[in-house]
């Protein structure tokens, strides 16, 4: 019979790239071939009409009908099937389909274009109930991440985040461009696996290997620029008004101008935020190697960014270079080897913010507009410069343009002059980590693969500080030479064995078992030194810069050196297992069970373990005959119910043996008897508490999973609620005990709410498309708090020396650290004086108020998080477009001070106060409020925190291959992208996703904190 030679090329559909190692095969026959090397393939046929059947893995499977052609092309469609798409667990993988918690997988193609090069913020709107911290947008700041809101009293409420299986200290050293997948376990009973570890969820994160495009090796390079400038500016007084508004609070500005030789009627503006923020540029350069066949893989990125700040000058700069490598190989068909490594270094300066004294932030937003930046003279200077110049010149600083730091006649301002305290600041801070992972997997038997695993990380860092004396006024003046440097050094490492066992019984029972042990150890040694001079006396041999260093510290009498070192471990030795069944891809039940110990440092010997069990099911009702049989598949696609309970807890909150009375060595002085003199003396520094233990969660998930439309439509809910108890509060014993404190388990807190996540992914001719958004609830609330304490309390105005009576609080019936301070509830229209709400709910005067008057007035905690991603791609373009945004929560700005009330501040307080013409004002007249502490820490100064920002829109374009590829590049691309552009926030302060502090109990209070960037980037990126 004479057969038939069919040729073709085989491309993929999405990049039109040629695929190697596709199969094709002659229907009803065992005659076939593979494409090679270019995409070609040839097979005779023994039929001119046979069926061809086209397959690829993870591609889908096409028939074709020859039907007497002799040459034949096929374009692979991806399989967006996802059912059977696996993610990674803890110790594991597990199929979609068979999932039973609640965990948010995020791809790397969802993060691969954005502008952060941190992959924490790189999650930021990518998953209902997480939430991304930015509390500065500092260069080399990273973010902080939250799931599932806010379950301690403490600052530790940060996930664990593993890397390839490597515990890390925080994912700011990953480039989002080297990640391929991220899963954030958010109910208890998917991380509990990791036990007491997982009380604040786990985010695992899975690095590129180096899979092959269509089984060609692959280089890529890509460049970015990005240009940066300020995006919200604040609503501060301009001059003019500035002076308006002071003589609406009673103060003769005429006179006082005048005085202080400012032209009233002309009055000479300067717009302090332009003087300390500019435009600026970033680069960014990335260049990608990856290999793979069906024996190893390799890949490797290196990446280097160099971002300059938006605050003028060289102060704050942010430099990394990291590299990643990962390999791996497969021995034999029994035993596969593998390794990841990464490497970071890196170096950061930053400016002084979030703070009342020493801020180069705060002053940009309080000095008045009437005070220039510099002065030409000393005429100009202020009396008590005068002196001090009379008698210690250098203390007078001098700019670089040889002028003189201006300061306020008006006010004593806290800092200045935030270019001083700009061009003073000598803070550096710098590094170098290696995190790494090796390991071997054996599979000695079908379904059975057994893993050893050892992990590490090491880090060395080293800051140095300096800083001269400087008088500008009483409060903003430094009398002393001080320098300061910290060499800090770490070494973990984890060592886990561990072993899957997944096999498929009588096609109805797929049954997983997992099993393992893991020991890990820390140890830190940091050495810490610095010197003092007192009197003003010089404590360097020189004054050059070189000269800036610990070596050059002098031995003169009125130099204080000061050296500290105290190397540290921790171990921890856990047991863990997991097991899965599912019956007829229908019933689920997962059961999961980890027992941790640490060394003593945490807990004594017979408290130091805990026990972490879960258990999880689920129904998947689409593969129910009563759904098959009457609903299309066309229509429902999966449905599943899920339902879930766990146990985790929070190790992080112990350290330092707290359950014991250590002994404060020669800490005071004791006097025997008649005798006069002193001798030292010891004396136990708390009370012990044996009975201590870690905090312990308790969650709750229900769940359902929904896709429509051949999977085109994907929805998501879920319910939780999770239970903190046992949480760590301080308390005094009672005197006869004779010591401070104590630490015991006194609390707890309540978190609850909602998540919705839906995507809709279709095409429209060459249109392809996809939406996807979220949407989450929180209540948070401490449902229990010791007895004998009324309310934990932080600091007043958030920082310390604000003088604002505000302050946070941890209290039983409240959110977690909520405002606490006077209700003001308007206006007197007769009067214009403020009105308030006491404690007994009456309306009363603000001379009427006592402390015991403040209340919960709100909370910095969001009661709403959402976020959105549209993408569209046509022909060679493709468009993103991503915002996010939180709604509930409250910010208090806390820049204006009663007892200082020349400063600049908020416009908002003028554009709505009362006056005889307006008489419905939302704001009571400046001159009553102008001195009044408890309106200013009352909840006229919180304002709504909601935001929208558009976070990125970017627009690319990827050249036609018949035109690279006579350049020998297989993929160029250029984009252009506007990231966090666009704000869209009642806040009439700066930007309301930073304004907050990052202290533990300090967020929320707005007291000049560095702003998010609004960024305009420019890119390539080419591969070959």
């Amino acid at each position: 019979m004479a057969q038939t030679l069919v040729k073709g090329t085989v491309v993929s559909a999405n990049d039109s790239e040629p695929m190697i190692g596709v199969a094709i095969l002659e229907n009803g026959t065992t005659n076939g071939c593979i494409t090679d090397m270019d995409g070609n393939y040839s097979i005779s046929l023994q039929n001119s009409n046979a069926t061809l059947t086209v397959s690829f893995v993870g591609y889908k499977t096409q028939t074709i009908n020859v039907n007497g052609r002799n040459k034949i092309d096929i374009r692979m469609q991806e399989d967006l099937k996802v059912l059977d798409e696996v993610v990674v667990v803890g110790y594991g993988v597990q199929r979609k389909s068979d999932l039973t918690g609640a965990i948010a997988s995020v791809g790397g193609d969802d993060i691969k274009n954005l502008a952060t090069v941190d992959a924490g913020a790189a999650l930021q709107g990518k998953a209902a109930g997480v939430q991304i911290l930015n509390t500065s947008g500092a260069p080399g700041e990273g973010a902080k991440i939250r799931i599932r809101g806010y379950s301690s009293n403490s600052d530790q409420l940060g996930p664990l985040l593993i890397v390839d299986g490597l515990k890390v200290d925080n994912i700011q050293y990953l480039d989002p461009s080297m990640i391929e997948s991220m899963e954030v376990l958010k109910d208890a009973a998917s991380a509990a696996i990791y036990g007491a570890q997982a009380g604040n969820g786990v985010v695992l994160i899975t690095t590129k290997t180096g899979s092959s495009a269509n089984g060609r090796p692959k280089i890529t390079y890509s460049f970015k620029a990005i240009n940066q400038r300020l995006g919200k500016t604040p609503e501060l007084f301009g001059a003019k008004d500035w002076i308006k508004y002071k003589e609406m609070s009673g103060y003769d500005m005429k006179t006082m101008c005048e005085a202080n030789g400012v032209d009233y009627n002309n009055p000479q503006e300067t717009d302090w935020i332009k003087e300390v923020f500019d435009t600026s540029w970033a680069t960014q350069h990335s260049v990608t190697f990856q290999d793979g066949n069906d024996k190893g893989h390799f890949f490797t990125s290196i990446n280097y960014i160099d971002n300059d700040g938006i605050v003028r000058g060289k102060k704050d700069t942010y430099t990394r270079l990291t590299a990643q490598l990962n390999a791996d190989y497969q021995l034999y068909k029994w035993i596969k080897v593998g390794t990841n490594t990464s490497i970071e270094k890196w170096a950061t300066r930053n400016i002084t913010h979030q703070s009342a004294y020493g801020s180069m932030l705060a002053p940009a937003l309080l000095l008045d507009p009437l005070t220039p930046v510099y002065w030409d003279s000393v005429d100009d200077f202020t009396t008590g410069m005068k002196d001090v110049y009379a008698t210690n010149p250098e203390k007078i600083l001098v700019a670089p343009n040889g002028k003189y730091y201006a300061t306020s006649k008006f006010q004593m301002d806290d800092n200045g002059n935030p270019l001083l305290q700009l061009d003073r600041r000598n803070y550096k801070n710098s590094g170098f980590t290696v995190r790494g992972t090796a390991f071997v997997d054996l599979t000695p038997i079908d379904g059975l693969v057994m893993t050893s695993r050892f992990s590490y990380r090491i880090a060395q860092s080293n800051s140095h500080d300096y800083s001269e004396p400087y008088y500008m006024n009483g409060q903003a003046k430094a009398d002393n030479y001080s320098i300061s440097a910290n060499a800090n050094n770490s070494h973990y490492y984890q060592w886990e064995n561990f072993a899957n066992f997944n096999k498929t019984l009588f096609d109805k029972h797929n049954i997983g078992v997992m099993i393992g042990m893991s020991y890990t150890e820390d140890r830190s040694d940091n050495v810490s030194a610095s010197a003092t001079g007192t009197g003003g006396n010089k404590i360097l041999s020189g004054d050059a810069d070189n000269f800036k260093y610990l070596d050059y510290v002098n031995s003169a009498s009125t130099t204080t050196k000061s050296i500290g070192n105290l190397p540290g471990i921790s171990t921890s030795l856990s047991y863990f297992g997991r097991l899965l069944y599912t019956f007829d891809n229908r019933y689920s039940l997962q059961i999961n069970y980890r027992a941790d110990a640490f060394d003593t440092s945490k807990l004594p010997i017979d408290k130091r373990w805990g026990k972490f069990p879960s258990l999880a099911v689920g129904w998947t009702i689409s593969n129910e005959k009563f759904i098959k049989e009457n609903i299309s598949s066309d229509i429902i696609s999966f449905l599943k119910f899920r339902a879930s309970w766990g146990r985790n807890g929070n190790v992080n909150v112990l350290n330092n043996y707290p359950y014991t009375a250590p002994i404060s060595y020669n800490a005071a002085w004791y006097q025997y008897g008649d005798n006069p003199e002193q001798y030292y003396g010891s004396y136990p520094s708390g009370l012990a508490n044996p009975n201590l233990k870690w905090e312990t969660s308790e969650q709750l998930d229900l769940g359902l999973d929904m896709r429509f439309l051949n999977d085109r439509l994907t929805v998501s809910l879920d319910y939780y609620n999770k239970n903190t108890k046992d949480l760590l509060v301080k308390i005094n014993p009672v005197p006869e005990v004779y010591t401070n404190q104590t630490t015991v388990n006194a609390g707890k807190v309540n978190n609850k709410g909602f998540e919705f996540e839906a995507g809709w992914k279709d095409h429209i001719g060459d249109l392809a498309y996809s939406i996807n958004a979220n949407f989450s609830t929180l209540k948070n609330e401490v449902t229990y708090l010791y007895d004998d304490i009324p309310r934990i309390t932080a600091s007043k105005g958030g920082v310390d020396g604000t003088n604002n009576k505000v302050h946070t609080a941890f209290e039983e019936g409240n959110s977690i650290w909520y405002f606490r301070a006077f209700d003001y509830v308007g206006v007197d229209s007769e009067t214009g004086a403020p009105r308030f709400r006491n404690r007994e709910g009456k309306i009363v005067n603000s001379s009427e108020l006592t402390d015991e008057d403040m209340t919960d007035i709100g909370s910095a905690i969001p009661k709403f998080t959402y976020g959105i991603t549209i993408n569209l791609e046509y022909k060679g373009f493709d468009f993103t477009a991503f915002g996010t945004g939180v709604a509930g929560n409250k910010i208090f700005n806390i820049l204006y001070r009663a007892d200082s009330p020349l400063r600049n501040s908020l416009r908002y307080y003028m554009d709505n106060a009362w006056t005889p013409e307006n008489k419905g004002a939302s704001m009571p007249a400046p001159s009553q409020v102008a001195t009044d502490l408890n309106f200013w820490g009352s909840s006229a100064s919180m304002f709504n925190g909601s935001y929208f920002k558009i976070k990125q829109l970017q627009l690319g374009y990827t050249l036609p291959k018949k035109l690279t590829q006579k350049v020998a590049i297989k993929n160029l691309r250029f984009f252009v992208s506007l990231d966090d552009f666009f704000t869209f926030s009642s806040y009439p302060g700066m930007d309301p996703e930073t304004a907050t502090t990052g202290r533990n109990g300090g967020a929320g209070f707005d007291i000049g904190s560095y702003p998010t960037m609004k960024k305009c980037s420019f890119g390539a990126s080419f591969s070959f």
